[in-house]
């Protein structure tokens, strides 16, 4: 043995790597020893142990020993190619994994909502605004209210025709608001309060009880531009402040009647 061979004992020692794992790495051909002794026994050489340190550094990697003897038997893509394509690899699994983590998030929140409907129900009656999407902060916000647990309860409730029933509904409200803006009649004008009337109804009706303070809670929400808000404003800009307006201005009406 020259002084540039090592035993596999040896080999071992310095590498920390077992006896046994160097005996099926020969085995499977990932790292053959160069010669053997006229007993027999394995004999490591210098190319040998370098070999040997590419194989750990791609196993601390997470590489796959046919990986790595894939990389090993093409000498003409280096290290940095490889850790390249495992990088992009890499990449691709996390944003897998991310997608995954947002879905369960949402089967959470809606659970917590008490909806009932598959994905695929929600997907296709309430597109693309699922009210499932702040199910966690509305829960720290209002869990634990009569509120709440009225909202969770009626959602369990309701089918998926139930639903769309509800869908268009809201959409039917959402729009006829949107034309009385874009006619240029006054928040405060009697038709507009009396469809800020008719949306408070609507949510009293399907949701929770909603009396004009609990309203008018609401319309400070959609003006914080929250969800809701976001969604009447991607209808066109300023229709979460109108619909806040016109509930106050509605809620105010209330209040003078009572007098």
């Amino acid at each position: 043995m020259t002084t540039s061979e090592h035993t596999v004992g040896a080999i071992a020692e310095l590498t920390g790597v077992s006896v046994r794992t160097l005996h099926h790495y020969d085995e499977i051909g990932l790292l053959e020893p160069s010669e053997r002794s006229p007993a027999g026994y394995r004999l490591y050489s210098a190319d040998d142990l370098r070999r040997l340190q590419r194989v750990l550094f791609y196993r601390e990697l997470g590489f796959g020993l046919d990986a790595i003897g894939a990389i090993l038997a093409d000498p003409a893509r280096g290290d940095a190619d490889r850790l390249e394509e495992q990088r992009a690899l890499l990449l691709q699994r996390i944003e897998r994994q991310r997608a995954m983590v947002a879905a369960i998030d949402r089967e959470l929140n809606a659970r917590r909502l008490g909806l009932t409907l598959t994905p695929r129900e929600r997907l296709e009656i309430l597109g693309g605004t699922r009210l499932e999407d702040r199910a966690d902060r509305a829960e720290e916000r209002f869990g634990g209210s009569e509120l709440w647990e009225q909202r969770r309860r009626r959602a369990s409730a309701y089918s998926a025709a139930d639903w769309a029933e509800i869908r268009d509904e809201q959409a039917g409200i959402h729009q006829r608001l949107l034309d009385a803006m874009n006619a240029g009649l006054p928040a405060g004008d009697p038709a507009v309060m009396d469809l800020a009337e008719e949306h408070r109804l609507h949510l009293h009706r399907r949701f929770h009880d909603c009396g004009h303070d609990v309203h008018r809670g609401l319309a400070r929400a959609y003006l914080a531009n929250e969800r809701v808000g976001r969604n009447y404003d991607d209808m066109a800009p300023g229709l979460s402040r109108y619909v806040h307006d016109a509930i106050m201005a509605n809620a105010d009406r209330a209040q003078r009647q009572r007098l």
